[in-house]
């Protein structure tokens, strides 16, 4: 009988050991769950931070895509601004050039015109001469 009783309390210490190596390991993972939780709790304050930055960049970039159509239509009218200067000035340019012919055709024949009167006048003058 005392040996079954020492049997039992061998057993009894075993398991006993054996509790407190488990509660040793369950006091070890609740200590790496609350870690995991920590960690986990600073893995959605950083995504929700990446999140906002994303939202942030996003924002930007809409910006970014308003700026640059403004820019587009910007240049489109400064392109038909610009055809329509050119085509004016083309028109004036055209005008000036005609006009320069008809100037060069006028100062033409105003120094023929010239041309002839000294020609009659030199030859009053000869004649002026002549009869002297």
């Amino acid at each position: 009988m005392e040996k079954i009783l020492q049997q039992i309390l061998n057993r009894l210490d075993s398991m006993e050991t054996k509790m407190d190596s488990m509660e040793v390991k369950m006091d070890s993972m609740e200590t790496k769950m609350d870690s995991m939780e920590t960690k986990m709790g600073s893995m959605e304050v950083k995504m929700d931070s990446m999140e906002n930055k994303m939202d942030s960049m996003e924002t930007k970039m809409n910006s970014v895509e308003t700026r640059l159509t403004v820019v587009e239509d910007n240049q489109k009218e400064f392109s038909m601004e610009l055809s329509e200067v050119r085509k004016e000035t083309a028109f004036y340019y055209g005008s000036l050039m005609k006009k320069l012919d008809e100037t060069k055709a006028e100062l033409s024949s105003e120094i023929t015109q010239v041309v002839n009167v000294q020609k009659q006048h030199q030859s009053v003058l000869e004649y002026l001469n002549e009869k002297q």
